[in-house]
């Protein structure tokens, strides 16, 4: 287990797109059933702003432990898609 988590720039790299790739797909379904509402982040919301807002208020929201676990999420996520890969790779050739 301990080998998987061990950072690396594949990991990293795949951790990043599938945080961003996830969070817009999320905006736009939300944004699609939902009018006013502007979420980022999946699968916790850690950003989330609506509207329509006076200028005084703050009609937004963060969370950044939300923001932290979210990540953590995708790089687990992504250790594993590396592992099965490489795991797949080596019993083929």
């Amino acid at each position: 287990m301990k080998q998987i988590l061990q950072p690396t720039i594949l990991k990293i790299t795949l951790a990043l797109v599938l945080f961003i790739i996830a969070s817009l797909l999320w905006r736009m379904y939300v944004m699609a059933t939902l009018s006013d509402t502007f979420p980022f982040g999946f699968p916790l919301q850690f950003f989330l702003a609506w509207g329509p807002c006076k200028p005084e208020q703050n009609c937004s929201e963060f969370n950044g432990l939300w923001l932290v676990l979210d990540m953590l999420f995708w790089y687990v996520v992504s250790a594993g898609i590396v592992a099965w890969g490489r795991r797949r790779a080596e019993q083929q050739g």
